[in-house]
């Protein structure tokens, strides 16, 4: 691949073209707004259209050179890798809830499997100097003593996390065995603006605080897991395809990103409460008990040698969370800090 004279240090994806697949989902419409910011010529995969995702709402379509198929389609993709060259990708195609996946396990195996071998090997044989980061997932590593380390077997069980480890498997191959410049982000749950998956925990509970109801718990709110706000999300993608361009050693690498924090569920949604300022209490189901029950990643080893900092952190990303989601629903939360004022200290704890 050949650098462009017009990238500075400031600005490392002007003047490239970058390929963004699920670009309509939670990562993949955050990461085309800030590469588009950036100067960079997107090109993004979209199979349906979705009026409420972020790269049709805030118009960020018109921006763009959207191709229109299946990321599990080889035919398609040869085409768009034929029609296009690509100095980057970002494959961050299926992001979907439990219950889904549990409904449609092979359509979650070609979404996130399948679709990731045919654009490897299409890369391998049409643009070898691509640059691409796979996004795995915590889920991955499966149920296992913790923290998680990037040293840990993936032990998964779950389709959803056996999908991912498959994909996971699959770019680490490609990296190591054919020299491909890829690499795998094993992130923890993002959160934040945008993201209009009413089945997850912090977009479903600010939803019915918004109109003054209890929040419903699919568990029984004793899980704990690390979150990522999504503005650190994106920068870890960018990030770690900055580093394969530079650093061959780290072709068919996983790196792990979080806070190497552990919240409990029920504290996070109480902390949620609290910054709307609702009074309720949570409603437990303790419906769901396919999921695992503790992840917690460590984040040393891209600290170490990426020299990875967050630049919002945990408590900063729930304020502009809720004040955006406040928002979004015409509500009152009265107690967000976040609106007018943005806290600026990032929160990572090594463990």
């Amino acid at each position: 691949m050949v650098e462009d004279p017009a990238r500075t240090a400031n600005r490392p994806w002007s003047g490239t073209t970058v390929l963004v697949t699920g670009a309509t989902g939670f990562l993949g419409g955050a990461l085309v707004r800030k590469l588009l910011d950036e100067g960079a010529a997107v090109v993004a995969v979209v199979r349906a259209e979705r009026p409420m995702s972020q790269l049709y709402r805030e118009g960020l379509d018109q921006q763009i050179l959207i191709e229109r198929g299946d990321v599990s389609d080889a035919e398609f993709m040869r085409a768009v890798f034929e029609r296009n060259e690509f100095d980057a990708m970002f494959h961050t195609a299926y992001g979907a809830d439990v219950n889904r996946v549990l409904a449609e396990p092979l359509e979650c195996f070609r979404g996130s499997v399948q679709s990731t071998w045919y654009m490897l090997e299409l890369l391998r044989e049409l643009q070898p100097g691509c640059i691409s980061v796979i996004s795995s997932s915590d889920k991955a590593y499966g149920s296992q003593e913790l923290p998680l380390r990037e040293s840990k077997p993936l032990q998964p069980t779950h389709p959803y996390e056996v999908a991912k480890a498959s994909q996971d498997l699959i770019t680490q191959s490609y990296g190591k065995v054919f020299g491909l410049p890829t690499a795998v982000t094993r992130c923890a749950n993002f959160f934040g603006p945008n993201d209009l998956n009413m089945s997850r925990i912090v977009p479903g509970t600010l939803e019915l605080l918004s109109r003054g109801e209890r929040p419903v718990l699919r568990s029984d709110g004793r899980s704990t897991r690390d979150f990522l706000y999504i503005e650190d999300a994106v920068d870890a993608q960018l990030l770690l395809a900055e580093a394969l361009r530079r650093d061959p050693t780290l072709y068919g690498e996983a790196f792990n990103f979080s806070y190497e924090m552990q919240i409990q569920i029920l504290d996070l949604v109480g902390r949620l409460i609290d910054l709307t300022g609702s009074s309720v209490t949570p409603i437990v189901t303790e419906g769901v008990t396919a999921e695992i029950p503790h992840l917690h990643l460590a984040s040393d080893k891209v600290i170490d040698v990426l020299g990875w900092q967050p630049s919002v952190g945990f408590e900063a990303g729930l304020e502009r969370t809720v004040a955006w989601y406040g928002d979004y629903f015409g509500a009152d939360f009265i107690r967000s800090q976040a609106r007018g004022q943005m806290a600026s200290s990032p929160t990572l704890r090594r463990g």
